[in-house]
């Protein structure tokens, strides 16, 4: 991991990690129930959007543009007591 819970003028980067030579940028989503819609489902295009541009940012800031550059999610299903059930990683959810 290279970072977590990073703040930009742009959004927050919740984990930055490295993944075989390319950045990876892990969006986390924890939903307890599907009321408002899948955890997945609340990466949505504007959310992508700004994904990607405070991540840019972010690599810029630190010289690390040009490089190969991923976001992932991980989704936690949780329980009534706040626990998780279930943990998915899901790769490359928005493309570079």
């Amino acid at each position: 991991m290279l970072a977590k819970n990073q703040r930009t003028p742009l959004g927050e980067l919740d984990l930055i990690c490295l993944d075989e030579g390319a950045v990876v940028v892990v969006e986390v989503k924890a939903r307890y129930d599907d009321e408002y819609g899948s955890a997945l489902e609340a990466i949505g295009p504007r959310k992508a959007a700004r994904l990607r541009a405070a991540a840019l940012w972010w690599l810029c800031e630190r010289g690390q543009l040009p490089c190969r550059l991923r976001f992932d999610a991980v989704v936690v299903d949780l329980d009534h007591h706040g626990l998780p059930r279930t943990v998915q990683q899901i790769k490359d959810i928005i493309g570079a």
